[in-house]
């Protein structure tokens, strides 16, 4: 940032708002930390289960209404880095073909459809199973936990991994009791394919429109722990339903004006780095018998791929 150009800018941006760009520059220089060199393939775990964009001051907050949960000091102390700060380099990282012969006996069951760009046909793991290919729920514009939970309880009890991964997509955006807070959506049309717009026409998302002032932060953060319960919801029924060491994590976090970031830019500030690392003993206690059944192979191509882009863009990405 050179002096003279920020000198030449004071006026347009006001004395506030420079004070707020001097110290954003200054903060990623001095508090900005770095993501983690090791993956999760380093730590011991038999189902890992992913909560995307969790941040861990949420966690630690929703915290006390859950009683398999630690309590908020816990959830704070046992935070952990991640490797990066979006779902797409936390793949790429994480499924590095250096890893092939572990990977190979990991099953990884998501949500996230950053895995068609990733990861593609010809991959390392033992089984991809991409469950936003025919769980996806037009009218949310996401993937509800359920079917994660259906497709991960019968990998852990059918097919015989070492490891299993369970990607969920809540928190992250849209909150699904307030789509109204996320600008991918037209809530007039809620309840019909219609309420997600296309790519092109989406404006900010959550995180930016509180940034602008068009939305109250806190209102934002209600809407984000209560779809952080909706995760939670099943990640209870999974771990009454699969055997091991079940730990709870996110792949990244999410910031809100730290330093100037919003949102979760592969950028290691802390409210992005850090992620929970929540260690349980999992018993599978036979309370849920999963139905859901991937669609056939020709039925999931038609079409599917296609999608991606939208489905992407009602989760906030647009390029």
């Amino acid at each position: 940032m050179g002096v003279g150009r920020f000198l030449r800018r004071l006026p347009d941006r006001g004395v506030r708002r420079s004070a707020e760009v001097v110290y954003e520059w200054l903060g990623r220089r001095l508090w900005m930390g770095e993501f983690a060199s090791g993956t999760v393939f380093e730590r011991e775990w038999d189902v890992l289960v992913l909560l995307d964009a969790c941040r861990v001051d949420l966690m630690a907050e929703v915290a006390p209404e859950y009683g398999w949960l630690p309590a908020p000091a816990e959830v704070e102390a046992g935070a952990v880095d991640s490797v990066a700060g979006s779902s797409k380099e936390w793949m790429r990282r994480t499924f590095a073909d250096e890893r092939a012969a572990e990977l190979a006996s990991t099953a990884y069951v998501t949500g996230n459809p950053f895995s068609a760009q990733v990861l593609g046909d010809d991959h390392p793991l033992g089984l991809l199973d991409e469950v936003w290919r025919y769980a996806w729920d037009d009218d949310l514009g996401s993937i509800r936990p359920e079917p994660i939970t259906d497709r991960t309880i019968r990998a852990a009890r059918e097919d015989g991994y070492d490891r299993v991964i369970a990607h969920y997509m809540q928190p992250h955006v849209p909150f699904l009791d307030r789509p109204d807070l996320h600008a991918g959506y037209r809530p007039a049309e809620w309840g019909s394919p219609d309420s997600v717009v296309d790519p092109d026409e989406a404006g900010l998302d959550a995180w930016g429109r509180v940034r602008r002032g068009d939305l109250d932060r806190e209102e934002v953060w209600a809407a984000y722990a209560d779809n952080l319960r909706v995760g939670l919801a099943s990640v209870d029924t999974l771990r009454r339903n699969v055997d091991g060491r079940l730990v709870v994590s996110s792949d990244h976090g999410n910031a809100m004006g730290e330093l100037g970031f919003w949102g979760h830019p592969d950028e290691p500030v802390a409210s992005v780095r850090r992620v929970p690392w929540i260690e349980l003993e999992a018993r599978d206690e036979g309370t849920r018998e999963p139905t859901l059944e991937p669609a056939a192979e020709d039925e999931r191509a038609a079409g599917v791929d296609a999608d991606v882009r939208d489905r992407l863009a009602s989760l906030g990405y647009r390029e």
